[in-house]
């Protein structure tokens, strides 16, 4: 599958990420198909791991050489992954997470969420805020080509989230990828997408959306904001989450079970 999108030129702040216009073009040679029909001779067994990979690896030379203006084809780059405890019996869904840190360590606090939504996480370190937004769209969704040789994914359950600035590039990942990724969680951060940009709005509006929020985020009024763009913009099958108490934080156990339930469920709903 050929994927040519739009990346965004952005400007950071002391809290993340934010668009402005100045837009660059990148094309993405990726093939994913889902699901993986063969399983690879480093097959995964459930718990915490590494997986690191160059783009040589895992395109073949010619097609990593399309990125090296983003990074080279021969530097390692390294995911961290969970993989679920029921993993090995039925084909999981995978989380791809946007860290805003150098690590991308999965939260002690979700991993038990992942075992009873069946969920792999992963998410590539060194791509925090600190790093441009092409290369942390390009190491999200190599993540899955990462995954790709090792398990049989389920493909409608194929998600993308991000905290903070992250979940501003997962915002942009959603909006550019609504084929592959069929729901998102913004994580106290989110941008709507701008026309400029192309973004795949017929192909994005049938997926689900959660927004979450704490009352004492300093995001809280943004992300209303952007929820409700969506709905304005046809995205029905949205979620708006306000945690009482929290601030600018990733969410607990109970709060992202209840943002993964909606992102799995089949008929539409508006919540917010």
């Amino acid at each position: 599958m050929l994927l040519m999108i739009g990346i965004l030129s952005f400007s950071r702040s002391r809290f993340g990420c934010r668009a402005v216009l100045a837009p660059a073009v990148v094309f993405f040679f990726c093939c994913f198909v889902f699901p993986v029909e063969t399983v690879a001779e480093d097959a995964i067994t459930s718990g915490d791991l590494q997986i690191s990979k160059t783009l040589n690896n895992l395109l073949g030379e010619e097609d990593a050489a399309r990125y090296r203006d983003v990074i080279s084809p021969k530097k390692s780059i390294t995911w961290h992954v969970y993989i679920p405890k029921n993993a090995s019996t039925e084909p999981p869904g995978v989380m791809v997470y946007v860290s805003p840190e150098r690590s991308g360590q999965i939260d002690y606090r979700w991993r038990e969420v992942m075992d009873q939504q069946n969920l792999v996480y992963i998410s590539a370190n060194n791509s925090g805020n600190r790093k441009t937004v092409k290369l942390r769209v390009v190491l999200a969704v190599m993540g899955l080509k990462a995954l790709g040789p090792r398990l049989t994914l389920a493909a409608d359950r194929v998600y993308i989230s991000g905290f903070s600035g992250g979940g501003r590039v997962a915002s942009y990942v959603a909006s550019q990828f609504p084929k592959l990724f069929t729901g998102a969680i913004y994580i106290c951060g989110a941008d709507f997408w701008k026309q400029e940009y192309s973004p795949k709005v017929d192909l994005m509006l049938p997926n689900r959306f959660v927004f979450v929020t704490g009352s004492k985020d300093f995001n809280r009024d943004e992300t209303r904001a952007v929820f409700r763009r969506y709905l304005e913009a046809g995205a029905a099958n949205s979620k708006l989450m306000v945690i009482p108490g929290m601030a600018h934080e990733k969410p607990g156990k109970q709060d992202l079970n209840e943002a993964l339930d909606y992102l799995g469920a089949s008929s539409p709903s508006v919540s917010g």
